[in-house]
């Protein structure tokens, strides 16, 4: 994730909504993937859409509906008359926060599912990834429902809603969004991380492995490191949850969930991956040095091992920090010799994109 500059020269970072020097009103253009200053413009028709000048560019942006409603959101929207900025235009179902007693709490809950979703789809459009709503193509495109069940919600219908991913759509729990919530999750199923970003990520693995994973060659190869992917999912499911955490980890998977079914222990690759190519980029702007900060000459293979050269180095550092605060390990993982040959395949399938978005399947749901 990169820090932005404001016009006045202060440091601004991605969720920030007003400079605190000059205090202009901060929106992020999708588009250039910047954080812009803005000036309010006056217009002389009452009933217009407010607009805003981009203090750095001089283009003029209006405020996404999720925004000048909720306050949720601080992208923004260029084309006239559209409601909803790019990361918004993405939801196909979001929770009703006026409604009942406890709305200020399922709010902060939204506000957290936003901020998760859109530090997904910054990376994603970082490594120039497609991404389009599902409104605009029902067939390829990307949608996002946060439903509420018994556990945050005792008036819904719905006792029990799974974070998964169906035909583009990812679905995300609202109680994920409850610290206590998931961290009671997270014991329960003996996981040594869980959070709402992990959980995005892990989930649009599943949705670009459809769009990536297309030639027969992909598959050969998927299968020759994750296994079949036309192994009986629901049978795998089951099969995992009943054993439980009585299941021993194999020591040459990324995680206990990866022993699931190839397609999730892909996906739980897919997440590493953008853990990975995030943080270092985090790094990077607090002055860490970073190899292959862009592939550009370089090939593909060079650049993915000085990433995960970089990777060791940094997540060492991390653990380390923590540790030095009282805290738990901020990656509590150990890549193994065959972990790391899968990551060098996603990297693979995403430098370059050479393949159109084709097929759809309906995969990945976990509680």
């Amino acid at each position: 994730m990169k820090n932005f500059l404001c016009s006045c020269g202060q440091v601004l970072f991605f969720e920030n909504t007003q400079c605190t020097h000059c205090h202009r009103r901060l929106g992020f253009d999708p588009a250039s993937r910047k954080l812009l200053a803005l000036d309010p413009v006056r217009d002389l028709h009452s009933n217009a859409t407010p607009r805003w000048r981009a203090a750095q560019t001089g283009q003029f942006y209006h405020r996404c509906c999720n925004d000048t409603e909720f306050d949720l959101c601080n992208w923004l929207v260029k084309t006239p008359g559209q409601a909803y900025c790019l990361a918004c235009s993405l939801n196909q179902t979001v929770p009703r926060i006026r409604a009942g007693s406890d709305w200020q709490q399922r709010h902060r809950w939204w506000r957290s599912m936003e901020q998760a979703k859109r530090r997904l789809l910054f990376t994603l459009l970082e490594l120039g990834l497609p991404v389009q709503s599902k409104s605009e193509n029902p067939e390829v495109g990307l949608a996002f429902a946060f439903l509420e069940d018994w556990r945050s919600n005792p008036l819904v219908d719905q006792a029990h809603v799974l974070t998964g991913h169906a035909r583009g759509l990812i679905t995300v729990n609202l109680a994920e969004a409850d610290h206590v919530l998931r961290e009671q999750a997270r014991q329960r199923l003996g996981e040594p991380y869980r959070t709402l970003l992990g959980h995005f990520r892990h989930e649009s693995g599943h949705y670009y492995f459809d769009h990536l994973i297309v030639t027969a060659a992909d598959h050969e190869e998927f299968r020759a490191l994750f296994g079949d992917e036309r192994a009986d999912y629901d049978l795998a499911i089951d099969d995992y949850y009943a054993v439980g955490l009585e299941r021993e980890k194999r020591p040459d998977m990324i995680s206990a969930y990866a022993q699931v079914h190839p397609l999730e222990d892909w996906a739980e690759c897919w997440a590493h991956y953008l853990h990975m190519v995030d943080t270092l980029e985090t790094a990077a702007q607090f002055g860490l040095p970073r190899s292959g900060e862009a592939c550009g000459d370089q090939t593909v293979d060079l650049c993915i091992e000085q990433q995960i050269e970089q990777w060791s180095q940094v997540s060492a550092m991390l653990n380390s920090l923590n540790r030095s605060m009282g805290l738990e390990d901020a990656y509590p993982f150990v890549l193994s010799a065959q972990t790391l040959n899968k990551i060098r395949f996603v990297h693979r399938k995403i430098y370059p994109i050479l393949t159109p978005m084709q097929t759809v399947a309906s995969v990945g749901t976990h509680p």
